[in-house]
């Protein structure tokens, strides 16, 4: 996806129409800011403001992804293009976010761990006892915040694929959360053919 491209069409449509970007901002619910941040290529509008910015220059929402008016001819070509670039942006985007779950499981468990291994010390070699309850209090608070934003992460990225249906969904947090599971295949109920089974997360 050609953030610069996009950009410069949104530049281009939005002079065509005589708005200034505070008021294409007002129009649309957002910063002027973030008119400046996407027509400078540094990024690219949600799926609300797609629709919002599409319907003010109208123009389809493929046409905004590929930063051009797009005649008949070529139009289905270019949809399909543009399809394949968000999946593929969107493959990625789930790829470092599951890695960022590694991450960000490993660091909580480590620091559950040394936090009360330190308490552990102080209480038994010190003879300490109100500061290491306080940090052991703070490592499980530590632990809850982690489980719950890897989680959440997991939830968000990829889907998960039913073998039964051969179905690819995202689940809701609370399926996530009390789902029996292995690393992440988790034993849920499939939304389409509605059976239980051990479902693994892909990216695409």
């Amino acid at each position: 996806m050609d953030y610069n491209k996009i950009g410069n069409f949104i530049m281009q449509e939005r002079k065509r129409l005589g708005l200034t970007q505070a008021k294409l901002a007002e129009l649309i619910f957002v910063s002027e800011k973030t008119i400046s941040k996407w027509e400078n290529g540094k990024g690219i509008p949600d799926t609300n403001s797609l629709a919002k910015l599409c319907e003010i220059f109208k123009i389809s929402i493929n046409e905004l992804l590929n930063g051009e008016r797009l005649s008949s001819e070529n139009y289905a070509t270019k949809a399909e293009i543009a399809l394949l670039k968000l999946q593929k942006e969107k493959e990625e985007s789930d790829k470092r976010l599951l890695l960022a779950e590694i991450f960000i499981g490993s660091l909580t468990i480590i620091s559950f761990l040394l936090i009360i291994y330190a308490s552990i010390y102080a209480i038994y070699e010190l003879n300490y006892l109100v500061v290491p309850f306080i940090a052991i209090c703070f490592a499980i608070i530590i632990l809850i915040i982690g489980i719950t934003l890897c989680l959440y992460i997991e939830q968000k990225a990829g889907f998960y694929h039913c073998k039964k249906c051969n179905h690819k969904y995202v689940p809701k947090f609370k399926s996530v959360l009390f789902a029996p599971h292995i690393n992440r295949t988790r034993y849920m109920k499939c939304p389409n053919c509605k059976q239980k089974s051990w479902q693994k997360k892909v990216t695409k």
